[in-house]
């Protein structure tokens, strides 16, 4: 008996070496990807807008006014994340950093499967390339993704997201604005070699209340696809959303899959 008591006890010791070796491999490798972003050189001085669309240039003067550009945000949330459109909703918590010159984001997600499994994701776009990783546990790798699909997949979430830090919107060396009609403007965010674009919609205090695009599907085919923002703040003179649903429209329905609610927000903070 003795000798089973201390062969499971080795075994799981073994177990959490392992995933303790994980993660810190995990860790260090974000920090590098993290550093690789801050790193991306920066583009000639800002070009601002001469005239945008009615309901963005309100979106501007109520969101930004005169507040000068940010350069990295270091956001942290809450929420919950489905892992596939059959499964249910999981408890999850995120890092993300955003860089506005040029745009670009590294984020990394923990999601609790259940209790005592997590799945470990990162996320990112830089210079316009796109690549995703999940893994279980930071030891067992599920997904290692990379390609043009996703580099278009990247910065779609990118522009959605810029609303965060939504000075990068009104910089018009990688963004640009379509007039749709009084409630509606498309925009275009450029980065590296690659152009995207979405429709976002404002409601009637001004702020965005959508942004929806063509976006694939991890089959490689085109559905609708976009975020809903709610609970609008202020912090650090720009009106941000601390709220925020995620929405695919499948063939057999609208999927939500994330569900995000901000934790903290801090601007242009140094590197630790």
């Amino acid at each position: 008996m003795w000798i089973v008591v201390l062969v499971v006890g080795a075994v799981v010791a073994v177990a959490w070496i392992v995933v303790g070796v994980g993660r810190l491999r995990f860790g260090r490798r974000l920090a590098r990807e993290m550093d690789a972003l801050r790193a991306v050189p920066a583009g000639v001085a800002p070009v601002h807008l001469a005239a945008l669309p009615t309901p963005v240039e309100r979106y501007r003067q109520l969101a930004v006014g005169d507040r000068a550009p940010v350069h990295t945000l270091q956001l942290r949330h809450g929420g919950t994340f489905r892992m596939s459109p059959t499964s249910k909703m999981s408890a999850i918590l995120g890092t993300q950093l955003f860089t506005a010159d040029p745009p670009g984001f590294v984020w990394t997600g923990r999601i609790r499967v259940m209790p005592g499994l997590w799945v470990d994701a990162r996320d990112m776009s830089v210079a316009g390339t796109g690549s995703m990783r999940v893994l279980l546990d930071d030891v067992v790798p599920l997904v290692d993704a990379r390609g043009p699909e996703l580099d278009q997949g990247s910065a779609l979430r990118l522009l959605a997201e810029m609303v965060w830090y939504p000075t990068s919107l009104f910089d018009g060396r990688s963004v640009t604005w379509s007039p749709i009609d009084a409630n509606h403007a498309r925009a275009t965010l450029r980065t590296g070699d690659h152009a995207v674009s979405g429709t976002f919609e404002f409601g009637a205090d001004g702020l965005p209340l959508s942004m929806t695009a063509e976006r694939f599907t991890d089959e490689g085919e085109l559905r609708p696809w976009g975020g809903v923002y709610r609970d609008w703040r202020t912090v650090s003179g720009m009106k941000v959303p601390f709220e925020a649903d995620v929405t695919w429209q499948l063939a057999s329905g609208p999927c939500t899959y994330a569900h995000w609610l901000v934790d903290s927000m801090e601007f242009d903070a140094l590197p630790s």
